[in-house]
């Protein structure tokens, strides 16, 4: 459950940024998670770069993805309505899952071959390094993307930003850069979640439908917007999954194929009783 919420976080608090400053629904997010593992993939495995250099190609990658994905699918049509840009981020997911399984082909791949991966043993549990390196990594990132929004001025544009949109384009912030920024931090997260998906199971051009709905739920679950009510409804939702496996219902469980259906669950029953999220406090408007 641990393992399962620390990706669902990584992969939730880039939404919750691009929703919290854009006021954009990215439907292509889990997509750009997708094509960060494959990028991860091409660098290590197939032309065969250490780690170091493995990351820092696929942040460069990860990070003109996010530009031109910005530039071209989102800016453009954010101006004349909310609904275009759904549309048009469920276009650039189809792409890129098309353009993924044409050139890497549809069978699963693994990043984990190579590495430790021989269980570790503490008080009757069993982990893996690569599972500690995920939960261990995702805190600490956690961490210091909260340090970057609440302790420094490029956090405290975005805040600003996101509060007052015209109000702090008026005392000089560059909106476009800031929202550059922060859509492409968001991408890097997501990026960094599916690397963290091939090094636990595997990675497949289908897998971003599914880490959308997953980052989607999670961010309900806290509250549009906010991002530590996000993080904290990805290890909720993590949990849930995970723990209503192998219960028993009357003689009856619940297979682990159905554990998916938790996040539709999950979005359906905040949307009728408590629709502002778990977290998301009650704001006055003048």
């Amino acid at each position: 459950a641990l393992i399962t919420g620390s990706i669902y976080a990584l992969a939730s608090s880039g939404l919750a940024i691009t929703y919290g400053l854009l006021k954009i629904l990215n439907f292509a997010h889990g997509h750009l998670m997708m094509v960060g593992a494959y990028i991860f993939y091409l660098a290590s495995v197939q032309i065969g770069l250490s780690l170091p250099l493995s990351a820092f190609f696929t942040i460069i990658v990860g990070g003109g993805l996010a530009a031109v994905s910005l530039l071209f699918f989102v800016e453009p049509f954010l101006k004349y309505s909310f609904f275009l840009v759904f549309v048009t981020t469920l276009a650039l997911s189809t792409i890129l899952e098309s353009a993924i399984s044409m050139i890497f082909g549809v069978n699963v791949k693994s990043l984990s071959q190579g590495y430790d991966t021989q269980s570790i043993e503490f008080w009757g549990i069993y982990i893996t390094p690569i599972q500690i390196g995920i939960i261990v990594s995702a805190i600490l990132i956690l961490g210091i993307l909260g340090f970057i929004i609440h302790f420094t001025s490029v956090g405290r544009r975005i805040r600003s930003l996101s509060e007052h949109p015209y109000g702090a384009q008026a005392i000089g912030v560059n909106r476009k850069k800031v929202n550059l920024f922060c859509f492409i931090i968001a991408t890097l997260l997501a990026c960094y979640a599916g690397i963290m998906v091939g090094f636990e199971t595997n990675i497949q051009p289908t897998m971003g439908n599914s880490f959308t709905i997953k980052a989607f739920a999670a961010m309900i679950l806290g509250g549009l917007g906010n991002m530590w009510g996000t993080v904290a409804g990805a290890y909720i939702l993590g949990f849930v999954e995970n723990l209503s496996i192998g219960f028993e219902f009357g003689g009856y469980s619940i297979p682990a194929g159905y554990k998916d259906a938790f996040a539709f669950l999950i979005i359906l029953l905040i949307l009728l009783f408590k629709p502002k999220g778990l977290f998301l406090k009650e704001s006055r408007s003048a």
